[in-house]
Protein backbone atom coordinates (compact mmCIF):
# COMPACT_ATOMS: atom_id res chain seq x y z
CA UNK A 1 0.00 0.00 0.00
CA UNK A 2 1.47 3.40 -0.91
CA UNK A 3 0.16 6.05 2.11
CA UNK A 4 -1.93 8.95 0.58
CA UNK A 5 -0.04 12.33 1.40
CA UNK A 6 0.14 13.66 5.45
CA UNK A 7 -2.71 15.65 5.05
CA UNK A 8 -4.96 13.00 3.77
CA UNK A 9 -3.83 10.82 6.21
CA UNK A 10 -4.74 13.42 9.19
CA UNK A 11 -8.24 14.02 7.99
CA UNK A 12 -8.61 9.86 8.20
CA UNK A 13 -7.40 9.91 11.45
CA UNK A 14 -9.43 12.84 12.79
CA UNK A 15 -12.70 11.15 11.14
CA UNK A 16 -11.77 7.91 12.49
CA UNK A 17 -11.30 9.39 16.03
CA UNK A 18 -15.08 10.73 15.49
CA UNK A 19 -16.81 6.88 15.26
CA UNK A 20 -16.78 6.88 18.67
CA UNK A 21 -18.77 9.94 19.08
CA UNK A 22 -21.58 9.54 21.60
CA UNK A 23 -24.14 11.61 18.88
CA UNK A 24 -25.10 9.06 16.35
CA UNK A 25 -25.38 11.60 13.90
CA UNK A 26 -22.15 12.84 14.23
CA UNK A 27 -20.42 9.26 14.19
CA UNK A 28 -23.15 8.36 10.95
CA UNK A 29 -21.79 11.54 8.94
CA UNK A 30 -17.94 10.59 10.36
CA UNK A 31 -18.52 7.17 8.94
CA UNK A 32 -19.98 8.61 5.42
CA UNK A 33 -17.20 11.07 4.85
CA UNK A 34 -14.70 8.81 5.98
CA UNK A 35 -15.58 6.00 3.27
CA UNK A 36 -15.81 8.41 0.31
CA UNK A 37 -11.94 9.90 1.61
CA UNK A 38 -10.71 6.08 1.23
CA UNK A 39 -12.41 4.96 -1.66
CA UNK A 40 -11.07 8.17 -3.34
CA UNK A 41 -7.22 7.46 -2.46
CA UNK A 42 -8.10 3.57 -3.39
CA UNK A 43 -8.29 2.40 0.15
CA UNK A 44 -10.09 0.84 2.41
CA UNK A 45 -10.84 -0.41 6.25
CA UNK A 46 -7.91 -3.19 6.13
CA UNK A 47 -5.67 0.24 5.38
CA UNK A 48 -6.31 1.69 8.44
CA UNK A 49 -4.08 0.18 10.67
CA UNK A 50 -1.00 2.03 8.67
CA UNK A 51 -2.73 5.06 7.97
CA UNK A 52 -3.65 5.42 11.42
CA UNK A 53 -0.44 5.54 13.60
CA UNK A 54 1.69 7.64 11.12
CA UNK A 55 -1.23 10.49 11.15
CA UNK A 56 -0.23 9.71 14.80
CA UNK A 57 2.91 11.95 14.01
CA UNK A 58 4.91 8.38 15.14
CA UNK A 59 6.77 8.08 11.71
CA UNK A 60 5.86 8.11 8.04
CA UNK A 61 8.15 5.25 6.94
CA UNK A 62 7.84 1.21 6.63
CA UNK A 63 10.07 0.89 9.91
CA UNK A 64 8.46 3.49 11.79
CA UNK A 65 5.02 2.24 10.77
CA UNK A 66 5.98 -0.78 12.26
CA UNK A 67 7.02 0.55 15.54
CA UNK A 68 4.29 3.16 15.66
CA UNK A 69 1.41 0.31 15.69
CA UNK A 70 3.50 -1.73 18.11
CA UNK A 71 3.41 1.25 20.30
CA UNK A 72 -0.10 1.71 19.52
CA UNK A 73 -1.19 -2.20 20.60
CA UNK A 74 0.64 -1.99 23.80
CA UNK A 75 -1.74 0.96 24.96
CA UNK A 76 -4.42 -0.15 27.47
CA UNK A 77 -8.04 -0.74 25.90
CA UNK A 78 -10.41 1.09 26.97
CA UNK A 79 -13.49 -1.36 27.42
CA UNK A 80 -13.79 -4.28 28.72
CA UNK A 81 -13.58 -6.70 25.68
CA UNK A 82 -14.90 -9.88 26.63
CA UNK A 83 -18.32 -7.30 27.05
CA UNK A 84 -17.63 -6.12 23.25
CA UNK A 85 -17.23 -9.49 21.56
CA UNK A 86 -20.54 -10.42 23.94
CA UNK A 87 -22.45 -7.23 22.94
CA UNK A 88 -21.08 -8.06 19.00
CA UNK A 89 -22.72 -11.52 18.81
CA UNK A 90 -25.63 -10.99 20.34
CA UNK A 91 -26.96 -7.95 17.82
CA UNK A 92 -25.82 -10.35 14.97
CA UNK A 93 -26.01 -13.93 16.00
CA UNK A 94 -28.98 -15.89 17.78
CA UNK A 95 -27.12 -18.62 20.13
CA UNK A 96 -27.68 -19.25 23.87
CA UNK A 97 -26.04 -17.38 26.55
CA UNK A 98 -23.72 -19.75 27.55
CA UNK A 99 -23.04 -20.41 23.56
CA UNK A 100 -22.65 -16.63 23.02
CA UNK A 101 -20.26 -16.49 26.35
CA UNK A 102 -18.13 -19.58 24.79
CA UNK A 103 -17.91 -18.18 21.42
CA UNK A 104 -16.71 -14.86 22.63
CA UNK A 105 -14.22 -16.18 25.03
CA UNK A 106 -12.84 -18.52 21.69
CA UNK A 107 -12.58 -15.16 20.00
CA UNK A 108 -9.95 -13.76 22.22
CA UNK A 109 -8.19 -16.83 22.48
CA UNK A 110 -7.08 -16.28 18.74
CA UNK A 111 -4.96 -13.48 20.09
CA UNK A 112 -3.01 -15.45 22.83
CA UNK A 113 -3.29 -19.46 21.74
CA UNK A 114 0.40 -19.53 21.13
CA UNK A 115 0.69 -19.57 24.97
CA UNK A 116 -0.75 -22.66 25.75
CA UNK A 117 -0.45 -26.04 25.15
CA UNK A 118 -4.19 -26.55 23.11
CA UNK A 119 -5.80 -24.59 20.81
CA UNK A 120 -9.71 -25.94 21.14
CA UNK A 121 -11.55 -26.25 18.11
CA UNK A 122 -15.03 -24.45 17.97
CA UNK A 123 -17.99 -26.65 15.94
CA UNK A 124 -20.90 -24.99 14.96
CA UNK A 125 -23.29 -27.75 14.08
CA UNK A 126 -27.00 -27.28 13.16
CA UNK A 127 -29.40 -30.05 12.62
CA UNK A 128 -30.35 -28.47 9.22
CA UNK A 129 -29.61 -25.57 6.83
CA UNK A 130 -29.99 -22.13 7.78
CA UNK A 131 -29.39 -22.01 11.41
CA UNK A 132 -26.63 -19.10 11.12
CA UNK A 133 -23.36 -21.40 10.88
CA UNK A 134 -22.17 -18.93 8.01
CA UNK A 135 -22.95 -15.39 9.57
CA UNK A 136 -21.37 -16.84 12.87
CA UNK A 137 -18.47 -17.48 10.20
CA UNK A 138 -18.48 -14.37 8.56
CA UNK A 139 -18.31 -12.59 12.23
CA UNK A 140 -15.46 -14.93 13.49
CA UNK A 141 -13.25 -13.75 10.46
CA UNK A 142 -14.25 -9.88 10.98
CA UNK A 143 -13.46 -10.56 14.83
CA UNK A 144 -10.28 -13.16 15.23
CA UNK A 145 -6.83 -12.34 15.17
CA UNK A 146 -5.57 -13.62 11.01
CA UNK A 147 -8.89 -15.45 9.56
CA UNK A 148 -8.02 -17.65 6.77
CA UNK A 149 -12.22 -18.27 5.66
CA UNK A 150 -13.59 -20.99 3.38
CA UNK A 151 -15.70 -23.25 2.16
CA UNK A 152 -13.65 -26.02 0.76
CA UNK A 153 -9.95 -26.71 1.61
CA UNK A 154 -7.34 -29.81 1.62
CA UNK A 155 -4.90 -31.09 3.84
CA UNK A 156 -1.71 -29.30 2.03
CA UNK A 157 -3.60 -25.38 2.03
CA UNK A 158 -3.70 -25.70 5.46
CA UNK A 159 -0.51 -26.80 6.54
CA UNK A 160 1.30 -24.17 3.70
CA UNK A 161 -1.07 -21.72 4.68
CA UNK A 162 0.15 -22.02 8.70
CA UNK A 163 3.52 -22.69 7.34
CA UNK A 164 3.42 -18.86 5.81
CA UNK A 165 1.22 -17.10 8.51
CA UNK A 166 1.27 -19.73 12.03
CA UNK A 167 -0.98 -17.98 13.84
CA UNK A 168 -3.89 -17.78 11.08
CA UNK A 169 -7.44 -19.22 12.76
CA UNK A 170 -8.86 -21.29 10.19
CA UNK A 171 -12.39 -21.21 9.48
CA UNK A 172 -14.11 -23.71 7.59
CA UNK A 173 -17.96 -23.38 6.38
CA UNK A 174 -19.59 -26.08 4.93
CA UNK A 175 -17.46 -29.31 6.64
CA UNK A 176 -20.53 -31.23 6.38
CA UNK A 177 -18.90 -31.36 2.25
CA UNK A 178 -15.62 -32.41 3.29
CA UNK A 179 -16.30 -35.94 3.83
CA UNK A 180 -13.87 -35.99 6.68
CA UNK A 181 -15.64 -39.63 8.19
CA UNK A 182 -13.74 -40.84 5.23
CA UNK A 183 -10.51 -38.81 5.10
CA UNK A 184 -8.06 -39.58 7.65
CA UNK A 185 -5.27 -36.83 6.03
CA UNK A 186 -7.47 -34.11 6.43
CA UNK A 187 -9.00 -35.25 9.71
CA UNK A 188 -5.42 -35.88 11.09
CA UNK A 189 -4.24 -32.20 10.19
CA UNK A 190 -7.89 -30.91 12.46
CA UNK A 191 -6.49 -33.26 15.07
CA UNK A 192 -2.75 -32.83 15.19
CA UNK A 193 -3.51 -28.66 15.10
CA UNK A 194 -5.19 -29.15 18.52
CA UNK A 195 -1.73 -29.56 20.83
CA UNK A 196 1.20 -27.45 20.44
CA UNK A 197 3.35 -29.14 18.46
CA UNK A 198 1.41 -31.11 16.53
CA UNK A 199 2.55 -31.43 12.74
CA UNK A 200 2.16 -33.32 9.76
CA UNK A 201 5.61 -34.84 7.62
CA UNK A 202 5.53 -34.40 4.31
CA UNK A 203 8.42 -35.76 1.16
CA UNK A 204 9.53 -32.38 -0.64
CA UNK A 205 12.08 -31.33 -3.14
CA UNK A 206 13.98 -35.23 -2.16
CA UNK A 207 14.22 -34.64 1.70
CA UNK A 208 11.47 -35.17 4.59
CA UNK A 209 9.84 -31.89 6.16
CA UNK A 210 7.82 -31.05 8.80
CA UNK A 211 4.46 -28.57 8.68
CA UNK A 212 3.44 -27.52 12.10
CA UNK A 213 -0.11 -27.77 12.52
CA UNK A 214 -0.89 -26.01 15.85
CA UNK A 215 -3.54 -23.38 14.80
CA UNK A 216 -6.79 -22.34 15.95
CA UNK A 217 -9.91 -23.89 13.50
CA UNK A 218 -13.52 -23.28 13.39
CA UNK A 219 -16.10 -25.78 11.22
CA UNK A 220 -19.43 -25.59 10.52
CA UNK A 221 -21.46 -28.43 9.43
CA UNK A 222 -25.23 -29.76 8.99
CA UNK A 223 -25.71 -33.53 11.14
CA UNK A 224 -23.46 -35.64 12.26
CA UNK A 225 -20.31 -35.03 9.67
CA UNK A 226 -17.75 -34.65 12.19
CA UNK A 227 -15.91 -37.22 13.86
CA UNK A 228 -15.51 -37.80 17.02
CA UNK A 229 -12.29 -37.24 17.96
CA UNK A 230 -12.90 -34.00 16.38
CA UNK A 231 -15.93 -33.31 18.78
CA UNK A 232 -13.50 -34.39 21.62
CA UNK A 233 -11.06 -31.34 20.91
CA UNK A 234 -14.13 -28.92 20.21
CA UNK A 235 -16.10 -26.54 22.33
CA UNK A 236 -19.87 -27.19 20.34
CA UNK A 237 -22.10 -24.82 19.87
CA UNK A 238 -25.70 -26.40 18.42
CA UNK A 239 -27.29 -24.03 16.58
CA UNK A 240 -31.19 -23.72 15.92
CA UNK A 241 -33.27 -21.57 13.20
CA UNK A 242 -33.75 -17.90 14.05
CA UNK A 243 -37.57 -17.52 15.07
CA UNK A 244 -37.76 -13.58 16.22
CA UNK A 245 -40.72 -13.21 19.13
CA UNK A 246 -42.68 -10.58 19.75
CA UNK A 247 -40.83 -7.21 21.38
CA UNK A 248 -37.80 -8.90 20.67
CA UNK A 249 -35.12 -6.83 18.99
CA UNK A 250 -34.39 -7.72 14.95
CA UNK A 251 -30.67 -9.17 14.31
CA UNK A 252 -28.51 -7.22 12.91
CA UNK A 253 -27.17 -7.85 9.35
CA UNK A 254 -23.40 -8.20 9.42
CA UNK A 255 -21.75 -5.25 7.40
CA UNK A 256 -18.05 -6.52 6.93
CA UNK A 257 -17.08 -2.81 6.34
CA UNK A 258 -18.61 -1.78 9.97
CA UNK A 259 -15.67 -0.24 11.57
CA UNK A 260 -17.04 -1.46 15.00
CA UNK A 261 -15.15 -4.45 13.83
CA UNK A 262 -11.51 -2.76 13.17
CA UNK A 263 -11.93 -0.56 15.93
CA UNK A 264 -12.76 -4.28 18.31
CA UNK A 265 -9.40 -5.99 16.64
CA UNK A 266 -7.54 -3.01 17.79
CA UNK A 267 -9.06 -3.06 21.12
CA UNK A 268 -8.07 -6.78 21.47
CA UNK A 269 -4.92 -6.46 20.30
CA UNK A 270 -4.12 -4.20 23.20
CA UNK A 271 -5.75 -6.06 25.75
CA UNK A 272 -3.96 -9.16 24.39
CA UNK A 273 -0.51 -7.12 24.70
CA UNK A 274 -1.00 -6.60 28.27
CA UNK A 275 -3.09 -9.25 29.61
CA UNK A 276 -1.38 -11.74 32.27
CA UNK A 277 -3.17 -15.00 31.74
CA UNK A 278 -3.10 -17.95 34.58
CA UNK A 279 -1.71 -21.35 32.78
CA UNK A 280 -3.70 -23.84 35.40
CA UNK A 281 -7.09 -21.87 35.81
CA UNK A 282 -8.95 -23.60 38.56
CA UNK A 283 -11.23 -26.28 36.67
CA UNK A 284 -14.76 -27.04 37.53
CA UNK A 285 -15.94 -30.26 39.12
CA UNK A 286 -15.66 -32.71 36.63
CA UNK A 287 -13.29 -31.11 33.60
CA UNK A 288 -10.49 -33.82 33.25
CA UNK A 289 -8.80 -34.90 30.22
CA UNK A 290 -9.20 -33.05 27.29
CA UNK A 291 -12.41 -31.62 28.38
CA UNK A 292 -10.18 -29.69 30.73
CA UNK A 293 -7.59 -29.13 28.23
CA UNK A 294 -10.34 -27.30 25.88
CA UNK A 295 -11.46 -25.09 28.52
CA UNK A 296 -8.24 -24.16 30.21
CA UNK A 297 -7.39 -21.23 28.00
CA UNK A 298 -10.69 -20.05 27.71
CA UNK A 299 -11.17 -20.08 31.95
CA UNK A 300 -7.84 -18.34 31.94
CA UNK A 301 -9.29 -15.40 29.89
CA UNK A 302 -12.24 -15.56 31.33
CA UNK A 303 -10.37 -14.68 34.49
CA UNK A 304 -8.68 -11.77 33.45
CA UNK A 305 -11.66 -10.21 32.16
CA UNK A 306 -14.11 -10.60 35.28
CA UNK A 307 -16.12 -13.32 33.75
CA UNK A 308 -14.82 -16.23 36.01
CA UNK A 309 -17.62 -17.95 37.72
CA UNK A 310 -19.98 -16.74 34.16
CA UNK A 311 -17.76 -18.84 32.08
CA UNK A 312 -17.63 -22.03 34.20
CA UNK A 313 -21.26 -22.32 34.52
CA UNK A 314 -21.61 -21.79 31.10
CA UNK A 315 -19.30 -24.81 30.44
CA UNK A 316 -21.08 -27.31 32.52
CA UNK A 317 -24.00 -26.14 30.50
CA UNK A 318 -22.82 -27.12 27.78
CA UNK A 319 -20.80 -29.97 29.13
CA UNK A 320 -24.30 -31.39 29.57
CA UNK A 321 -25.53 -30.85 26.09
CA UNK A 322 -23.39 -32.89 24.68
CA UNK A 323 -24.29 -36.41 22.89
CA UNK A 324 -20.70 -36.71 21.44
CA UNK A 325 -19.52 -39.21 23.38
CA UNK A 326 -18.09 -42.43 22.37
CA UNK A 327 -20.42 -45.51 22.56
CA UNK A 328 -18.70 -46.86 24.91
CA UNK A 329 -18.40 -44.07 27.30
CA UNK A 330 -22.23 -43.34 26.77
CA UNK A 331 -22.55 -47.46 27.90
CA UNK A 332 -20.95 -47.10 30.77
CA UNK A 333 -22.47 -44.08 32.24
CA UNK A 334 -25.98 -45.90 31.40
CA UNK A 335 -24.68 -48.87 33.11
CA UNK A 336 -23.83 -46.68 36.07
CA UNK A 337 -27.49 -45.46 36.60
CA UNK A 338 -28.67 -48.94 36.70
CA UNK A 339 -26.28 -49.51 39.38
CA UNK A 340 -27.60 -46.48 41.36
CA UNK A 341 -31.25 -46.33 40.96
CA UNK A 342 -31.71 -50.18 41.50
CA UNK A 343 -29.36 -50.37 44.54
CA UNK A 344 -26.99 -52.92 43.47
CA UNK A 345 -23.96 -54.48 43.36
CA UNK A 346 -24.32 -56.92 40.91
CA UNK A 347 -26.05 -58.20 37.68
CA UNK A 348 -26.78 -60.86 35.79
CA UNK A 349 -25.29 -59.59 31.47
CA UNK A 350 -28.60 -60.84 30.15
CA UNK A 351 -30.59 -58.45 32.83
CA UNK A 352 -28.24 -55.89 32.36
CA UNK A 353 -28.99 -56.22 28.36
CA UNK A 354 -32.50 -55.71 28.95
CA UNK A 355 -32.25 -52.80 31.45
CA UNK A 356 -29.86 -50.72 28.80
CA UNK A 357 -33.37 -51.55 26.07
CA UNK A 358 -35.49 -50.03 28.65
CA UNK A 359 -33.31 -46.28 28.29
CA UNK A 360 -35.66 -44.37 25.65
CA UNK A 361 -32.82 -42.11 24.75
CA UNK A 362 -29.89 -44.74 24.70
CA UNK A 363 -28.84 -46.47 21.38
CA UNK A 364 -29.15 -50.32 22.60
CA UNK A 365 -33.30 -50.79 21.64
CA UNK A 366 -32.00 -49.87 18.11
CA UNK A 367 -28.18 -50.96 18.32
CA UNK A 368 -26.58 -50.46 14.67
CA UNK A 369 -23.22 -51.62 15.73
CA UNK A 370 -19.75 -49.10 16.29
CA UNK A 371 -19.52 -48.25 12.52
CA UNK A 372 -23.58 -48.15 12.32
CA UNK A 373 -23.42 -50.42 9.29
CA UNK A 374 -25.43 -53.06 10.54
CA UNK A 375 -29.56 -53.36 10.95
CA UNK A 376 -30.96 -51.92 13.96
CA UNK A 377 -31.35 -54.68 16.56
CA UNK A 378 -31.31 -55.11 20.43
CA UNK A 379 -27.90 -55.50 22.18
CA UNK A 380 -26.92 -58.72 22.75
CA UNK A 381 -24.45 -60.09 25.59
CA UNK A 382 -22.28 -60.58 23.16
CA UNK A 383 -22.20 -57.08 21.96
CA UNK A 384 -22.16 -55.77 25.45
CA UNK A 385 -19.35 -58.26 26.08
CA UNK A 386 -17.22 -56.16 23.35
CA UNK A 387 -18.24 -53.07 23.97
CA UNK A 388 -16.86 -53.39 27.76
CA UNK A 389 -13.96 -55.42 26.78
CA UNK A 390 -11.56 -51.78 25.94
CA UNK A 391 -12.34 -50.70 29.15
CA UNK A 392 -10.90 -54.18 30.69
CA UNK A 393 -13.91 -54.89 32.04
CA UNK A 394 -15.37 -58.94 31.58
CA UNK A 395 -18.30 -60.65 32.27
CA UNK A 396 -17.64 -63.24 35.21
CA UNK A 397 -19.22 -65.86 37.13
CA UNK A 398 -21.81 -64.97 39.72
CA UNK A 399 -24.45 -65.77 42.26
CA UNK A 400 -27.13 -63.62 43.63
CA UNK A 401 -26.73 -62.49 47.35
CA UNK A 402 -28.21 -63.97 49.48
CA UNK A 403 -27.41 -66.92 47.71
CA UNK A 404 -30.16 -69.96 47.94
CA UNK A 405 -29.62 -73.86 47.37
CA UNK A 406 -32.05 -73.40 44.37
CA UNK A 407 -29.74 -70.48 42.82
CA UNK A 408 -27.49 -71.13 39.62
CA UNK A 409 -24.71 -68.92 39.05
CA UNK A 410 -24.82 -66.89 35.34
CA UNK A 411 -22.30 -64.71 33.99
CA UNK A 412 -22.71 -61.08 34.87
CA UNK A 413 -20.63 -57.95 36.14
CA UNK A 414 -20.08 -57.05 39.86
CA UNK A 415 -20.15 -52.91 40.51
CA UNK A 416 -16.48 -53.10 41.93
CA UNK A 417 -15.84 -53.92 37.83
CA UNK A 418 -16.79 -50.50 36.69
CA UNK A 419 -15.71 -48.23 39.62
CA UNK A 420 -12.58 -47.21 37.99
CA UNK A 421 -13.91 -47.19 34.56
CA UNK A 422 -16.93 -44.42 35.66
CA UNK A 423 -14.05 -42.30 37.42
CA UNK A 424 -11.92 -41.90 33.96
CA UNK A 425 -14.57 -41.88 31.89
CA UNK A 426 -17.87 -40.14 32.92
CA UNK A 427 -18.65 -36.93 33.68
CA UNK A 428 -19.12 -36.96 37.54
CA UNK A 429 -16.06 -36.93 39.23
CA UNK A 430 -17.03 -39.20 41.85
CA UNK A 431 -19.51 -42.15 41.47
CA UNK A 432 -21.83 -42.91 44.33
CA UNK A 433 -21.29 -45.50 47.16
CA UNK A 434 -22.28 -49.05 47.29
CA UNK A 435 -25.03 -49.11 48.86
CA UNK A 436 -25.51 -50.85 52.77
CA UNK A 437 -28.47 -53.31 51.26
CA UNK A 438 -26.97 -55.38 48.78
CA UNK A 439 -29.75 -56.61 46.24
CA UNK A 440 -29.52 -57.98 42.45
CA UNK A 441 -31.34 -58.26 39.36
CA UNK A 442 -32.69 -61.84 38.98
CA UNK A 443 -32.16 -63.13 35.32
CA UNK A 444 -34.79 -62.64 32.89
Amino acid sequence: MILPPPKVCQRIFNLHALLGSSSESEAGNARAQLVKLLGKHGLTWNDLPEILPVANGEANNKASTHTAATQAATEAPTINVLDLMLSLIEEHVAITAEERLAVALWILHTYVFYRFAVTPRLALLSPVRECGKTSLIEMLELLVSEAYRTDNVTAAVIYHVLDCRPRTAMLLDEADNLGLLNNPVLRAVFNSGHRHGGSVDRFISGRPRKYATFAPLAVAAIGDALPLPLLGRSVIIRMQRYAPRTGQPQLKRIDTSDPVFLAAREEIRKWAAMCSLNPNPEMPSGFINRMADNWRVLFSIADDLGHGDEARAAARVLRSRRSDDDPGVVLLDNIRAIFVTRGIDRVFGSALVSALHEFEDGPWSEWQGLKSDRPPHKLTQPELAGLLRPFGIRPRTIYPIPRRPEDRSARGYLRSQFEAAWRVYCHAAETPAPPSKITYLRRE
